[in-house]
């Protein structure tokens, strides 16, 4: 073969291996792009269709932790109301009885879903838990309202003996979150493993935890 044609095949093979590294860089750049976009490329809710629900309107469903008052520190955060139907004791089958009429009555654009604290301490399966978190998390769908939901807060002192079980759950509810494609307020991971957000009780938030836990969810919304 003369050296023309040797230059040939070397030129050939270039070119093939310039197209393999553009492809190559175009796939990264579309991960990136899509990673950007999953990771904070919009705020939550951005070109969702909410049908006749309010977009500035938020519910925040759970039990004595949401009726301590994180939503109204919520609600100064976003400058945007957010209804506290919290109702201490309740368990989570008490918010997926109450989900529809929640939904049909104040239209909202937001769900925000905290429950389990009382399920675990009374002995409720996982199983029946995150089958009563699903409900709320498919009505809230269905209604065209977007779903948050949080993992609980740990438990110390007095609760301590459930504190593995909170962890434990708290690995299902991010199953779940996964499953259901929608947005999770992790407020485990921002509480962390320590008491220092808690009462003495080890169970509630003290004022430090509630703005805890409206800032974790504000971060989730925006």
């Amino acid at each position: 073969m003369g050296v023309s044609g040797r230059r040939g095949e070397r030129g050939t093979a270039i070119m093939q291996r310039l197209r393999t590294w553009a492809q190559v860089a175009g796939v990264a750049a579309l991960l990136a792009w899509a990673v950007g976009c999953e990771d904070g490329g919009g705020k939550l809710g951005e070109g969702h269709d909410f049908g006749p629900n309010n977009p500035n309107l938020h519910i925040a469903i759970g039990d004595s932790i949401t009726a301590g008052g994180y939503p109204e520190r919520l609600a100064a955060l976003l400058g945007k109301p957010v209804i506290n139907l919290g109702i201490p004791g309740s368990k989570s089958d008490s918010g997926a009885s109450r989900i529809g009429s929640a939904l049909s009555q104040y239209r909202p654009g937001y769900v925000l879903i905290l429950y389990g604290a009382n399920d675990v301490t009374s002995g409720r399966s996982f199983a029946s838990i995150i089958e009563n978190l699903r409900i709320m998390v498919q009505a809230s769908k269905n209604n065209q309202s977007l779903p948050v939901l949080a993992t609980l807060t740990p438990m110390f002192y007095e609760h301590a003996l459930w504190a593995e079980s909170v962890k434990l759950l708290n690995q299902e509810i991010r199953a779940l979150a996964s499953a259901e494609g929608v947005a999770l307020a992790d407020l485990e991971s921002a509480f962390g493993d320590t008491p220092q957000y808690l009462q003495s009780d080890g169970l509630h938030p003290t004022a430090e935890g509630q703005q805890l836990i409206a800032q974790t969810f504000y971060d989730v919304l925006n």
